[in-house]
């Protein structure tokens, strides 16, 4: 019995393991679309949406009719209190117009329960208001749609940075077999009479250093499949494909076109909006409020909920503030705050334009760099090759061979780093152009 427990579980952990490594190794495409549904930030800021719907909806409440009951309890011989509750119960008689029964009645117990209701027919305020908690409802939805694109585009640098430390292992792993190639070539020399011991022990720290540096790429690769993990709202590490964005270079322009879509543009555009019917709103102040009011009221002087006697009313109702000198200030400062948003909104289409022509220059000098830096790895392999047979016939020193080896490494990784770069600029320009989900993610729900 205890075999079987022992094969099932050991199966189980197999299975699973399999199923994990698969679920945890991601294209890019399958990051951000995780990310998009997953991401802490983005799931709370759904929250602040779902707050702003209910706000616009508590704003609408003002229209719709409010009942309220109430219910009273007195007991009093006051005069005129004690004569209004036996007339609201039903209960006056002749004798009650008695010259003593008016002066000085006995205490009258009453129990009131009163129905009513308010409805406003013609409320401008609230209809502004209406008006300005849904422009803020768009405002934010396109804040979200901004808030999504950023996620997008830290997903993709995360992502280009798990591939720059893999690439920094391979390169790192490279350098460990050259080294170790370097290391036998002395140890050859040496043992044949034609090196020198020193040129053994440089070797050797040469390969230690590579050794060093392997671990420390190991460690930033760990880190950064854990970085991106986060990022999709993950405790584990992610590891990544060799897959890079799909982004191609257009015309400047296209971009710029695509750019008056940008979220973080349309919640700007919104809140002026907003900004100009808050004018309204403060003028509205000054204008009159129309409703219909009514109530149902029931009178006993013994217990509550019944009725002795009962009346009803019904009302229309003008409510007009005439007077008020706080709005003529109120409406100064809700002007001067249009205007404050009118800037920023002029502003952030310039810095928008800015940063799209930035990127773009950007990209075109990544490509050249990456360019520059194929070039030189292929140079410096090429020198790596010629000081390496100079070395294996006496006719260079080995300091010469370790040099060149250090440039080789050091065109490895910025090859990499170039290829990193250009991937994470292009996607700054898609970013910035509010281009990146559509591109590479999903679309907003």
């Amino acid at each position: 019995m205890k075999i079987v427990v022992c094969f099932v579980l050991i199966l189980s952990l197999l299975l699973t393991g399999k199923d994990y490594a698969h679920a945890m190794t991601l294209s890019l495409r399958e990051a951000v679309s995780i990310a998009l549904k997953d991401n802490p930030l983005l799931k709370a800021y759904t929250w602040k949406i779902a707050a702003q719907k209910e706000e616009r909806n508590i704003t609408k409440g003002h229209l719709y009719p409010r009942f309220t009951l109430e219910e009273r309890f007195s007991r009093t011989n006051n005069p005129t209190y004690a004569f209004m509750a036996k007339l609201n119960q039903a209960r006056f008689t002749q004798e009650d117009f008695a010259i003593n029964a008016l002066n000085s009645p006995s205490p009258v117990t009453d129990f009131q329960t009163t129905f009513s209701f308010e409805m406003p027919l013609y409320a401008p305020v609230v209809r502004i208001g209406i008006e300005l908690t849904s422009g803020e409802l768009a405002a934010k939805k396109e804040e979200y749609t901004a808030k999504r694109e950023e996620t997008a585009l830290e997903v993709v640098k995360a992502y280009l940075t798990v591939q720059t430390a893999k690439g920094y292992v391979r390169v790192a792993g490279s350098a460990i077999e050259d080294a170790g190639e370097h290391k036998r070539l002395a140890g050859l020399r040496f043992n044949s009479g034609l090196g020198l011991y020193a040129d053994v022990l440089r070797a050797d720290v040469a390969l230690k250093d590579a050794q060093r540096l392997l671990v420390k790429a190991e460690s930033n690769l760990e880190i950064a499949k854990r970085a991106l993990g986060l990022l999709l709202g993950l405790t584990e590490p992610v590891d990544v494909t060799d897959d890079s964005p799909s982004l191609e270079l257009k015309a400047v322009t296209s971009f710029m076109e695509a750019s008056k879509g940008k979220g973080e543009l349309r919640a700007m555009e919104k809140r002026y909006a907003n900004a100009l019917k808050a004018v309204k709103l403060q003028k509205a102040s000054l204008l009159p409020v129309i409703g219909l009011g009514g109530s149902y009221r029931i009178n006993d002087h013994r217990r509550p909920l019944e009725a002795e006697g009962e009346s009803y009313s019904m009302m229309a109702f003008l409510r007009w503030n005439i007077f008020d000198p706080t709005v003529p200030f109120r409406i100064k400062k809700a002007e001067a705050q249009a205007g404050e948003l009118r800037e920023y909104l002029s502003g952030l289409r310039k810095e928008t334009s800015f940063r799209i022509h930035e990127a773009y220059s950007r990209v075109k000098e990544r490509e050249k760099d990456l360019e520059l830096s194929r070039a030189a790895l292929r140079k410096v392999r090429e020198a790596q090759r010629l000081v390496r047979l100079r070395y294996k016939n006496s006719l260079t020193p080995i300091v010469d061979l370790l040099d060149t080896q250090t440039m080789l490494d050091r065109a490895r990784a910025g090859l990499v780093q170039a290829e990193k770069e250009l991937g994470a600029q292009t996607a700054e320009l898609y970013y910035q152009s509010g281009l990146l989900v559509k591109t590479i993610g999903s679309s907003p729900n």
